[in-house]
């Protein structure tokens, strides 16, 4: 960009945001302002993870959402610890943070709506003739008994 050779890229928040404060980029468009229903956060695991060691699902899930608990109760920590990690200074972390933090589950369970936005998107990219029973693609095995229940995963 600054031999003016590109006239836009995608990129991730942080780097835009050391790109922007350094005067080397500026935001043209996010696309959460576009897209409001999207499914960015995903935990994976094997089916064979799954029901061999289905304990060691429990506890990194329950660990996982200590953490988004943390993260939420301790801004300052968090991105102390977020500038450290992605060597950026604490300036570029804390607006990093508060872009994020609201993406974050603290359930693990998707929205409907953003279900239906990717079910959608699978037949308007032509990967499938029709949309998929999204409900055959993930589990809700592993997380909290109920929306919105803020004890550990069981």
């Amino acid at each position: 960009m600054k031999v003016k050779e590109i006239d836009g890229i995608v990129i991730d928040i942080a780097t835009e945001a050391r790109l922007a404060q350094n005067g080397d980029a500026r935001t043209l468009v996010k696309f959460g302002d576009i897209v409001h229903d999207f499914i960015i956060h995903v935990i994976f695991a094997r089916k064979s993870l799954i029901e061999k060691q289905p304990d060691l699902v429990r506890r990194f899930l329950a660990a996982w959402f200590d953490t988004i608990r943390f993260m939420r109760s301790h801004k300052a920590k968090s991105v102390a610890i977020a500038a450290r990690v992605m060597n950026v200074s604490p300036s570029i972390a804390g607006p990093v943070y508060d872009e994020l933090m609201p993406m974050f589950s603290d359930t693990g369970r998707f929205d409907p709506r953003a279900l239906r936005v990717l079910a959608d998107s699978f037949v308007s990219m032509g990967l499938l003739p029709a949309k998929p029973d999204m409900t055959k693609l993930y589990t809700e095995k592993f997380l909290p008994a109920a929306v919105g229940d803020q004890s550990k995963p069981l």
